[in-house]
This record gives structure tokens, sequence and C-alpha cells, in this order.
């Protein structure tokens, strides 16, 4: 039972609700899972996926993925991987909502983007939270 109602308000028809048990689901569920997601890296599909902690913890020592920001006259960010292969996948990006992305990331993020035929990034995504300890 995930909410239990407990004794009727005083005020009222309403019940007062215990979340604590909820609460106590939810932290349990989650916690201890650690998903370290290995660097893959596609040229075919021009993608790459992975996460720091995955490269950085990765039984080997080619694996790497991350993006930079290079600040000058014409700012712009270049990303970055490098599966256990040696396959690279590399972009660059001026584009102002993937220079935000670059940003927000973290020492444990993870990150998949893809790019065309000329270089350029055409998606990133990024993502840190507690579940997902890369």
């Amino acid at each position: 039972m995930l909410i239990h109602l407990s004794s009727k308000c005083s005020n009222g028809p309403f019940y007062k609700i215990d979340f604590s048990i909820l609460i106590l689901w939810a932290s349990v569920s989650i916690a201890g899972s650690v998903i370290h997601t290995q660097v893959n890296v596609n040229t075919a599909s021009r993608t790459a996926y992975g996460s720091m902690v995955g490269a950085r913890f990765s039984a080997d020592p080619n694996q790497s993925i991350g993006c930079s920001l290079v600040g000058n006259s014409s700012p712009y960010a270049v990303c970055l991987a490098r599966d256990a292969a040696g396959v690279t996948g590399i972009c660059t990006t001026t584009n102002p909502v993937h220079m935000d992305q670059v940003m927000g990331l973290n020492n444990e993020a993870y990150l998949y983007y893809q790019w065309n035929t000329s270089g350029q990034c055409t998606y990133i995504f990024s993502q840190a939270n507690s579940y997902r300890h890369q």
C-alpha cells in the first residue's frame, strides 16, 4: 500500500495522508541503482553516447566522452567521444541551445549527440540525476 489513509480530519470528510510509506517506497526502489554507460560511437549513424563516469571507470584505456566550450571572438563548442575500440565521433556547434547544454554538463553526466556529414552537431542531449549515476 503506497498511501495510508488515516483518521478523518476534524474539519470535514477529508483524510490525512501518510506519505512516509510513499517516500520509503520511492527511496527503496531507486536506492543503490548505479548505471555506468560505456561510450558508444556509431560513425554510420553519426551518433555518440555514454557517460563521463562510465568512460572514466571503463576497463579499457580508450573511452572518453565530453564537450568543451571555446570562448574567443566566435565562441563554439566541441563534442568528442572515443569508444573502447578507439572509434571517435566529433562535432562542433555555435548553436546557443547546444552551448547551454554543454555548459550544463558535469563530471557525472550522460551525454548523447548527433552530427551531420559536415561535422556540425545537430542534436545534444545531456542528463544528470541521482538514480542514473553514470
